[in-house]
């Protein structure tokens, strides 16, 4: 394998290193002058994950490639909750696993399945092995969050900063339909879960989309919706994935939903990303004050925002009443 491995990367691969085992320290000292860490699992110990454990907590888990059994759905899930870069199916060939050490070591991500299947099939492994039997709605949103901030690099961070922000707008408004709990954290956290399923060439452009290109990315709250319907998610986490980008004014996608008809948390949650999106480095842009960006959503209230949300604004995170243009 690794002789084929070799072969195959060709002028991309100065040196292979196999070793027997690994440890804290020599992986730590190996990663100075390698780009890639290839863990192959052994399904029969007593934990096949501790090393991606061990990688995760040196910080290297973004270089690193899983060749695991296919059977093992508990370190699948592992491997997208510690953000390991690269997945790859036991008994794959060569050229798959040379595609995923590529993709890694140019900081991309590669799993051997489709992106919808794995995140499918990891979340009812975290179900299956789950001490208690029941799903924990928040790992599996910060596990599928995780993913996808490997695929889409300019929003690093961003899941979590919106959702803060968008449950302090929720504690205030406490809107039927949008009041707070860790069902709606999840909501927010998984609100772009459907972008793991566009190309990184339309999420990373470093400037204006084209038509088709737009057409594209407006598919990602539809893929979110499909990626969580089988996995028993409360409804309000569909709600968001979904209504995020639909506007009051009723021109939004993917329904063109208008005013009251897009549901609470949705409205809440799209004055927070927003407001995060206009202050957040872009590779299209720099990012805006926040201040302005605050104005510029108490410009669009009634138009693009919840008026009624709007006015709630700079109250909550500006800390002084706001008045609404």
């Amino acid at each position: 394998m690794w002789v084929a491995l070799s072969s195959t990367l060709g002028s991309r691969s100065s040196q292979i290193v196999v070793a027997e085992g690994i440890d804290p320290v020599s992986l730590e000292t190996a990663a100075r002058d390698i780009d890639v860490i290839v863990v192959v699992t052994d399904s029969d110990s007593e934990d096949p994950a501790a090393p991606l454990r061990m990688v995760r907590k040196i910080g290297l888990q973004r270089g690193a490639v899983v060749i695991a059994d296919a059977s093992d759905k508990k370190t699948a899930a592992e491997a997208l909750a510690l953000g390991i870069g690269g997945y790859v199916v036991r008994g794959s060939d060569a050229s798959r696993l040379a595609n995923a050490i590529t993709e890694v070591a140019d900081r991309g991500m590669l799993y051997s399945a489709p992106a919808a299947d794995v995140l499918h099939d990891t979340l009812e492994a975290t179900h299956a092995f789950s001490p208690s039997g029941d799903m924990h709605a928040m790992n599996a949103a910060r596990a599928l969050a995780s993913a996808l901030e490997l695929k889409d690099t300019y929003t690093g961070g961003h899941a979590e900063r919106v959702t803060s922000m968008a449950m302090r707008l929720a504690r205030a408004a406490m809107l039927d339909g949008a009041v707070p709990s860790e069902s709606l954290e999840a909501a927010f956290l998984l609100h772009d879960v459907g972008k793991i399923g566009i190309p990184e060439t339309i999420l990373t452009k470093p400037g204006g989309l084209t038509d088709t290109e737009t057409l594209v990315l407006r598919t990602h709250p539809i893929l979110g919706e499909r990626i969580v319907a089988p996995l028993g998610f409360p409804s309000v986490v569909r709600d968001v994935i979904r209504y995020h980008h639909e506007r009051w004014d009723g021109r939004g996608y993917p329904d063109g939903l208008e005013g009251d008809d897009i549901p609470p948390a949705a409205r809440l949650f799209a004055i927070a990303d927003a407001i995060d999106a206009m202050t957040s480095l872009r590779p299209y842009r720099r990012p805006m004050n926040f201040d302005a960006a605050i104005q510029e959503v108490l410009d669009h209230a009634g138009v693009q925002f919840d008026p009624t949300l709007c006015r709630l604004v700079g109250e909550v995170f500006l800390e002084r009443p706001a008045q609404l243009a």
